[in-house]
């Protein structure tokens, strides 16, 4: 078996060098540092360390993790020092890289369901009338003698087209691209295949932090179209240089985004993708870049977005408050402006201030005070209903007003039972297949309207049928079905709530 630790030597803050063996095993990455001299480990620069491998691969440990001092062991005269340091980042090529440096010029990853993203049929192809073709292209690759051919002859090939798109983001240059592997030389036959990478080339250079931060949030949207989270399998970063020869790096994140494999997510399908890249370039181009556009201003929100769509079938009530409250922190740009009032309660807002700040302090009267300031803003139920506003407006066919209203301001009553307490609408522990309609539509609702605001045509979408391997397609095959269960759940003027509690 081999040894998956690669030794070196290490250099700390005092330039002296020590003896380091790293593992690269993700969240268990180490690097073990040890001499007989003692060695300070508290106070890394930068928390970063370089070391140069026996192979003279060099290495640059970024965002450790270190004890405060390190570790001694002796055995008679004789003793070490020594420690493990936990790396975030560990960059490896020819060069060493300073974290703090906008020294990086592009980043490429990859993610494990690119091939289904990018799925493109027409790049590769196996040819089996190949006589007419077979000669020439045998001889082109002959080296001093003719190939003799056959009576039964095929052809695989890659077109050579290797960009899929190319979009000019703020967060720079993204595209993807087919980078082909051959293998023509063996024995047993011959191999083409392909892995397809993304790359955001930046407008300048910009430090290690900042590429990595773009790479997780492309990673992130893209997770979206496919389907579920991607873990990211490669990445490589490439250095501002006046060479000719690029200079790249390969970078080992030890806890990089990843897929929960307990949250039953399903092998997503190409059919379901919510933007075809391959056969519309374009519009993919075009929809990423607004959606990139307001990154800044939207972040947070989408953060909590990605957070519970990432869980795809694990649902608790954390999650429906979490999907809820995402659409609290939206920026006001994305939701309906506040309600003006009138002037006299205007008055009376002024006079009930005035009164309850004379109060003592109490938990009581700062919540009067917190209530009486939030008259006139928009509600949560009315920054839902903004928001999905967009889906009646470009598919009411499927998502009538009054219907998708009553569940998004039921999503948001089941919200507010679990957070502010008080009597619910039905029972909604014994009917939790309701939470996860509510949930379920929470999340739809945010993603599909901040794709439609970035152009994206939810109609072609939707006519084009789905397979149900997408979240976003199962809940619209389901959505006439879970309809009709929540309304037979909602209770009338004249009826308790109800239970399906046996």
């Amino acid at each position: 078996m081999t040894n998956p630790k690669r030794s070196g030597a290490f250099t700390l803050s005092s330039g002296t060098e020590l003896y380091g063996e790293l593992l690269l095993a993700g969240a268990k990455t180490t690097l073990y540092l040890r001499d007989k001299r003692f060695f300070p480990t508290h106070d890394i620069p930068n928390r970063c360390i370089v070391g140069v491998l026996h192979d003279f691969t060099k290495v640059t440990l970024i965002n450790c993790v270190a004890p405060g001092c390190p570790s001694s062991r002796s055995r008679g005269v004789d003793s070490y020092h020594y420690a493990n340091i936990f790396p975030h980042f560990v960059a490896l090529g020819d060069h060493h890289l300073r974290p703090d440096e906008r020294a990086i010029a592009a980043a490429d990853f990859l993610i494990d369901d690119a091939n289904i993203l990018f799925c493109d049929y027409d790049a590769f192809g196996w040819l089996m009338n190949a006589r007419p073709f077979i000669q020439e292209v045998a001889n082109a690759n002959a080296v001093g003698h003719p190939v003799t051919t056959g009576p039964d002859p095929q052809i695989i090939y890659f077109t050579g087209k290797r960009e899929i798109f190319t979009a000019s983001t703020a967060l720079g240059t993204i595209s993807a691209f087919h980078a082909s592997v051959v293998n023509v030389r063996s024995p047993g036959g011959g191999t083409l295949r392909s892995r397809i990478m993304v790359s955001i080339a930046f407008e300048e250079p910009v430090d290690f932090a900042t590429a990595m931060f773009r790479v997780a949030r492309i990673t992130e949207y893209l997770g979206m179209l496919v389907g579920r989270a991607q873990n990211l399998i490669d990445i490589r970063v490439r250095i501002a240089s006046n060479d000719e020869m690029p200079v790249i790096l390969k970078v080992h994140w030890s806890m990089p985004p990843k897929r929960d494999s307990s949250s039953g997510s399903q092998t997503p399908g190409s059919f379901d993708v919510l933007l075809d890249a391959i056969r519309y370039p374009q519009e993919f181009g075009r929809v990423l870049e607004r959606w990139i556009g307001r990154q800044a201003d939207w972040h947070d929100a989408r953060y909590r977005f990605f957070s519970s769509f990432s869980r795809q079938r694990s649902y608790d009530i954390d999650r429906l408050i979490g999907s809820a409250n995402m659409f609290d922190i939206l920026p006001k740009s994305a939701v309906p402006p506040d309600v003006p009032i009138g002037d006299d309660l205007k008055s009376a807002q002024s006079t009930s201030r005035d009164l309850f700040r004379a109060l003592p302090q109490s938990p009581e009267r700062n919540s009067i005070l917190s209530a009486l300031g939030r008259i006139g803003e928009s509600n949560l139920k009315h920054k839902v209903r903004y928001r999905a506003q967009r889906l009646v407006a470009a598919a009411s066919e499927w998502f009538p007003e009054p219907d998708l209203f009553m569940v998004t301001d039921e999503a948001v009553n089941c919200r507010n039972h679990y957070v502010h307490g008080g009597p619910p609408r039905f029972d909604y522990n014994g009917n939790f297949a309701a939470v996860v309609f509510f949930t379920e539509t929470l999340e739809f609702v945010f993603g599909a309207s901040d794709l439609i605001d970035a152009g994206w045509d939810i109609r072609s979408w939707i006519l084009q049928g789905t397979t149900m391997s997408h979240p976003f397609g199962r809940y619209r095959a389901n959505y006439s079905l879970a309809l009709v269960n929540l309304k037979a759940l909602l209770p009338t003027a004249s009826t308790p709530p109800r239970s399906n509690r046996h």
